[in-house]
């Protein structure tokens, strides 16, 4: 059998073909990790509407896809739509495709307990050896990151001459509040997507643990490409926006644009540094050089550079945290007006220069920032951090679950630190919804 599809698009989705009675698990969990990686992933339940199960690769060809994944589990034997149709097709485009990435996650374990990695062949009914050259996984989730890795590094090598030849710019697309979709995606070289939350303000907690557990591709990745500028575009919860921008320093790539929703860039090339002319003002500080601390000292910095003030939240953290401060800083805009993107650089520097004094005159200090700023601002200013341990917040003024204190408040969501070997975010802290 040869394929006869055009070369594939390494930008396009990768397609998942799974049996629904005993794979669902781990397709949901792979998809969810290959999105938050910023691979689009084409899947059945997300992607098309109910009906014959048989037309899902089909419609996912004819629209475009850059590679599979076979999910091998033990009743995979049992369904004829993957034995026959799925897994030939997909093994077919990866013979005559060497774009098209294809990769196998298998959950047949041996009588030892552990994986089996001769039964995709016999779950499959292929011949012995068929798919000994395709990159195979356990579906545990280190196996699942492993796998994720191969596919982003294929799909980044395989966008590289485009990088090459165009504008040498890495485009990155950035979004947590969307439900993911195979529609949903961009043609950038990455569309990081992470699972929609059920809380009306935060973020959901699983979908951060996976962007923990990929994000650390993500310097790679651009660094691989040969791009020389990055491009982000899109819209996010301030903490997440923050930590991928803490994971593309400064010192990495040089420059940065960033896309709002209304199509105005913000940009910025340098480096943390207090600006002659202030981009922004201390409009409060405090803390005491004594506060309590079991280990390194705690700062906090309230960045508030929306026109109009909103320090309710802010006040309420103060109040229930001062005694553990050695130094807190509440920052706004110098102007008191709307921002122009125009000096994003200029007002990122000076915001991440107060942010690293601070840090640095109290023993450098972990620091608890607390955001409320555009979403470009949240991302250059991360990339200014490098070197520095940020406790990011989230705002959130959803009703109490316990207590009567219905003022908004600021929640803890990740600790980033730039130097963390497996990636910027050594640990998320927002609690499950339940």
């Amino acid at each position: 059998m040869t394929s006869d599809s055009a070369t594939p698009d390494p930008a396009d989705p990768v397609f998942i073909s799974y049996r629904q009675k005993d794979g669902t698990g781990v397709a949901a969990e792979l998809a969810w990790l290959l999105r938050a990686a910023g691979i689009p992933v084409w899947r059945d339940r997300d992607d098309l509407p109910p009906g014959d199960t048989e037309a899902r690769l089909t419609q996912a060809i004819a629209a475009g896809i850059s590679g599979g994944v076979l999910v091998t589990t033990p009743d995979v034997v049992n369904s004829r739509v993957v034995k026959t149709l799925e897994a030939p097709q997909l093994l077919q485009l990866h013979r005559d495709h060497e774009l098209f990435a294809l990769g196998i996650t298998n959950s047949v374990k041996t009588e030892g307990g552990g994986t089996d990695y001769d039964a995709p062949d016999r779950v499959l009914e292929l011949r012995s050896g068929t798919l000994s050259g395709v990159d195979q996984h356990s579906a545990e989730r280190d196996g699942l990151l492993a796998l994720i890795r191969g596919l982003v590094w294929h799909r980044i090598a395989s966008l590289r001459e485009r990088i090459e030849v165009t504008d040498q710019t890495f485009r990155l697309s950035l979004q947590t509040r969307n439900t993911p979709q195979v529609y949903d995606r961009t043609g950038d070289e990455l569309d990081i997507r992470l699972r929609p939350s059920d809380h009306e303000r935060l973020p959901s907690a699983d979908g951060l643990r996976d962007l923990k557990d990929t994000i650390g591709l993500l310097p790679d990745a651009v660094t691989r490409s040969g791009a020389h500028r990055l491009r982000v575009a899109g819209g996010a919860h301030l903490s997440v926006a923050f930590a991928v921008g803490a994971a593309l320093p400064s010192s990495r790539i040089g420059h940065m644009d960033v896309v709002d929703q209304q199509g105005a860039t913000w940009a910025s090339d340098g480096e943390a540094r207090f600006i002659a002319q202030p981009q922004v003002q201390i409009a409060e500080e405090g803390g005491s050089p004594y506060a309590i601390a079991a280990g390194r000292p705690s700062v906090a910095v309230y960045v508030d550079l929306l026109p109009q003030r909103s320090d309710t939240a802010f006040v309420r953290y103060i109040e229930g945290h001062e005694p553990f401060l050695a130094a807190w800083r509440h920052l706004t805009s110098a102007s008191g007006t709307l921002l122009d993107p125009s000096d994003a650089g200029l007002i990122a520097a000076d915001v991440a220069a107060h942010i690293r004094a601070l840090s640095n005159n109290n023993s450098n200090a972990e620091v608890h920032l607390l955001l409320r700023c555009p979403f470009p601002l949240a991302l250059l200013i991360g990339r200014l951090t490098n070197t520095l341990r940020v406790v990011v917040h989230e705002w959130d003024d959803s009703d109490p679950i316990n207590g009567e204190d219905h003022r908004a408040r600021y929640v803890p969501t990740l600790r980033v630190r730039t130097s963390a070997s497996a990636g910027v975010i050594e640990e998320v802290l927002l609690p499950d919804a339940s």
